[in-house]
Order: structure tokens, then sequence, then C-alpha cells
């Protein structure tokens, strides 16, 4: 069986700087910022405006991606004096998190074949 790839284009990127931290979740545990809970973990190089992930070893299945623009370097999403991310984030399917961190089923689709997914970043 050829492999299958799952390419995500991640859109609205604001800098060059650090690196774009990218997880891949097949159930909803952990979901969206345990990467103990993760079954894979990209780390992308930054370009302003748009940024491609192509990856080929993933079975077939349900996911969910959490990603952020670790511009600063320090391996975790910054944040400010009141909580709000001070770096870009964001989740498959453009999921909200406008009342607390989205579920895993609003940010979940489904790989079966070769995919591409489009992700624009937030920032505040």
């Amino acid at each position: 069986m050829q492999a299958q790839t799952l390419n995500v284009e991640i859109s609205k990127v604001r800098s060059n700087k650090g690196n774009i931290l990218l997880s891949v979740y097949n159930a909803e545990k952990g979901f969206p910022y345990e990467s103990t809970s993760c079954i894979k973990i990209f780390s992308l190089k930054p370009q302003v405006g748009k940024v491609l992930l192509s990856a080929k070893d993933l079975p077939r299945g349900t996911y969910a991606i959490a990603l952020f623009h670790d511009a600063d370097g320090n391996g975790k999403l910054s944040t400010n004096i009141l909580g709000m991310p001070k770096e870009g984030y964001a989740f498959s399917n453009d999921a909200s998190n406008f009342l607390g961190l989205p579920s895993f089923k609003s940010a979940s689709f489904n790989f079966q074949g070769d995919t591409t997914i489009y992700i624009n970043m937030k920032h505040f």
C-alpha cells in the first residue's frame, strides 16, 4: 500500500523567528496542549505568510492538530499577565477557543487518504 500524505497549510504566519510546533492527536485525551498525549510532533521553520507541512507516515484515522508559533524559542506558548497568548496559535478546522480550549471533536478531521487541510494562525 502506498503511503498516504497529510498536507497542512498554515496561513497568517507573522514572522520568521523561532519555530512552529505542531502536535497531532488521535484522541481527546490531552488535546490540545499535553504534548505527552499526542502521537506526532513536528517542528517547522516559519516563513512570513504560509508554511506547508507534508506528513507521509500517519495511518488512516481521525486526528486533531494544535500548533503554536514559538517565536521566542522557549518551547511553550508565551502568554501575557492575563493569560492571553503573545504568540500565534491555531487548531485544525480553525476550531474556536472563544470560551476556552476547543474540543477534540471540534478540531478533528478524518484522514483516509491524501488530504490537505488549511489552518489560519490566530493572534491577539
